[in-house]
């Protein structure tokens, strides 16, 4: 018998928590470590967002934002053993193109950081399914290409734990994983089209 529930932790917690058998599974962004036993699957491979205060300079960008438009700006970042990959992506982007930012705030959880965003301490980069919290108060603005600032959506479990109900929750988010790729695809396919 297996009871479902849900909670919500940072990825190093998750890892954690499911190698530890006390989760069979869990959804994070970046695995910040490997544990022999569990298996990682990449579900789906959002784009990511500037997040902006609703007064900001960038709110009113009508081409996606380059990542020398953020010189001098103060970012606010989920902590990072949270969330490795976007924002040391992100820093990383930073650095190669000598763009100087400032670290505003450092937070554990993305609603967090959207509400700093809100109260105009800073802005953030999000994962696009973020778009459209707070939404008289931040504008969510496209990244130029070349930042290439994904956020994947991965599962973890442990190898062994795939059996019964636990299995069929496994085969459930793989299917809808499945369909927001194929939809966002289709999506992609009609938006190039009509152009």
């Amino acid at each position: 018998h297996l009871e479902a529930g849900v909670r919500e932790a940072n990825g190093a917690e998750i890892i954690e928590e499911v190698a530890a058998a006390r989760l069979h599974c869990g959804l994070l962004r970046v695995p910040v470590s490997r544990p022999r036993g569990l298996r990682f699957e990449t579900l789906l491979e959002e784009p990511s967002l500037l997040a902006v205060p609703a007064d900001h300079r960038l709110a009113t960008a009508t081409t996606p934002v380059p990542v020398k438009s953020l010189d001098g700006e103060r970012l606010i970042l989920v902590r990072r053993p949270g969330a490795p990959g976007l924002y040391a992506n992100l820093l990383a982007a930073c650095a190669r193109h000598n763009v100087s930012v400032t670290l505003a705030a450092e937070v554990d959880r993305m609603t967090t950081n959207l509400n700093l965003v809100a109260a105009g301490v800073g802005i953030s980069i999000v994962p696009s399914s973020m778009n459209g919290a707070h939404p008289q108060a931040v504008v969510y603005r496209p990244l130029a290409a070349s930042l290439k600032l994904g956020a994947p959506i991965t599962l973890v479990y442990r190898g062994a734990a795939c059996e019964g109900s636990c299995c069929t929750l496994i085969r459930l988010v793989r299917g809808l994983g499945q369909r927001y790729r194929t939809a966002a695809r289709s999506h992609g396919t009609k938006k190039r089209a009509v152009r």
